[in-house]
């Protein structure tokens, strides 16, 4: 049986248009922190978003840097 931590999702967010990066375990968020996304710890979840002021071209090469990176690492990603 898969662990549930091993999925991923990276989407842009329907209400901000924010590049958001979800699920995972502290592996993952590793890989996403090194592929340039920043954490963001809230008390119930922890997720990651593209850093503010990136070009859309910059966030779709920001976003599969990570993707690939993940997969690599044996991650299951969803992504747009």
């Amino acid at each position: 049986m898969p662990h549930t931590d091993r999925f991923m999702d990276i989407r842009r967010d329907s209400h901000s248009s924010e590049l958001l990066a979800r699920g995972g375990d502290l592996e993952a968020h590793s890989i996403l922190q090194r592929a340039g996304f920043i954490a963001v710890v809230r008390l119930h979840e922890t997720y990651h978003r593209a850093p503010a002021g990136l070009t859309e071209d910059d966030e779709s090469r920001l976003a599969t840097d990570a993707v690939a990176r993940l997969r690599a690492a044996g991650y299951h990603v969803d992504c747009d």
